[in-house]
């Protein structure tokens, strides 16, 4: 949240109009994903426990697709179809078309409703699976 905060301050010198309320709303949606993808990297950590390369290993092999995928950093309109197909499997591309809605200063796009359920749907899997790899651990 705290680097979503930090990117929309450093923004606004550049012509970014500053919504509160959405911006809220936006780090918010941030907050429920972080802590999905917090409790499956927490999983991981406990499952490589002393093979530190595994979890590097893993993190990035994992991570990396995922962000090419959700269009954050590439236009996925322009790829080849098979992309497309693949950023639709990826809950990371509703989260971050939600959150461009938002931080446009939109409230109620479908966008937005699609970003929610699946920063929803990641954490509700990450807090099971870390939640149950913790209780394991312990």
């Amino acid at each position: 949240m705290a680097q979503g905060l930090l990117i929309a301050l450093l923004s606004l010198p550049f012509g970014f109009v500053l919504h509160p309320v959405q911006l809220l709303i936006g780090l918010g949606l941030l907050a429920i994903f972080g802590i999905g993808i917090g409790a499956l990297s927490m999983a991981l950590a406990l499952a490589t426990k002393d093979r530190e390369w595994v979890f590097w290993t893993t993190q990035n092999a994992l991570l990396f697709p995922l962000l090419i995928l959700s269009g954050m950093m590439l236009p996925l309109e322009t790829g080849p179809g098979w992309m497309q197909t693949a950023s639709r499997l990826n809950p990371l591309t509703y989260i971050v078309e939600a959150e461009r809605d938002l931080l446009s200063g939109e409230y109620f796009s479908p966008a937005i409703r699609w970003g929610w359920a699946a920063a929803a749907l990641v954490c509700l899997i990450g807090l099971i699976i870390g939640i149950r790899k913790t209780q394991r651990t312990i």
